[in-house]
């Protein structure tokens, strides 16, 4: 991961080509599970919404810095799911949003704390060069911690995508959920005038 310190580059009227990706987690009350969550926005303050989601995922530990980790796994396999779509439509870059200063730090050094670092190596095996979900097609960067981030308020059960309810049509899956934007639902209608190239279709 690259350090990128994100000023917005977000102008009216501007084609996109960067993306800002805020992910958080939250862990309900005597569940075995957290709640993940990952919003992509096109602007850095987190005002421009263009997909979400919130997965229900069995906690590697229930322990915060733990499951923060776990969250920066989810985010990347994210990004590892939609970067061909992504790079389709000419997004070049992912800048990823945090709140939690730890975690920033230990992103830029996964050795930094030698207790966790077990857990970091656990959130990026599968991400790093070479390996089974190597992200090739889109460059992801870290954007300077900022006191608070956008993506927290969906880690609620109401915002959860429900697996068994999306079909499979074709070999591809169809996600039906009413509560769930998906990367290729079309972007609703603001005030931005930001242009997109393309529309993130369905397939």
């Amino acid at each position: 991961m690259n350090n990128v310190v994100a000023n917005d580059i977000m102008n009216r009227n501007r084609i996109v080509d960067t993306l800002y990706c805020h992910f958080s987690f939250r862990r309900p009350k005597g569940k075995d599970y957290g709640l993940f969550a990952v919003a992509l926005y096109t602007d850095y303050e987190g005002k421009n919404l263009l997909a979400r989601e919130t997965r229900r995922i069995k906690l590697w530990q229930n322990h915060q810095f733990i499951s923060a980790a776990q969250s920066y796994e989810n985010v990347l396999n994210y990004i590892y799911r939609h970067q061909v779509q992504l790079k389709k439509k000419q997004i070049k870059n992912i800048l990823l949003v945090t709140d939690n200063s730890i975690l920033a730090g230990w992103i830029m050094n996964p050795k930094k704390n030698k207790e966790y670092t077990a857990w970091m190596d656990k959130a990026i095996e599968k991400y790093r060069i070479g390996a089974e979900k190597e992200i090739i097609s889109i460059a992801v960067g870290l954007c300077e911690t900022r006191d608070y981030e956008k993506s927290y308020k969906y880690c609620k059960e109401e915002y959860v995508i429900d697996d068994n309810k999306i079909e499979r049509k074709d070999g591809v899956n169809v996600v039906n959920v009413s509560s769930y934007n998906n990367i290729y639902d079309t972007i609703k209608e603001d005030d931005s005038n930001i242009e997109i190239k393309g529309q993130f279709d369905e397939v």
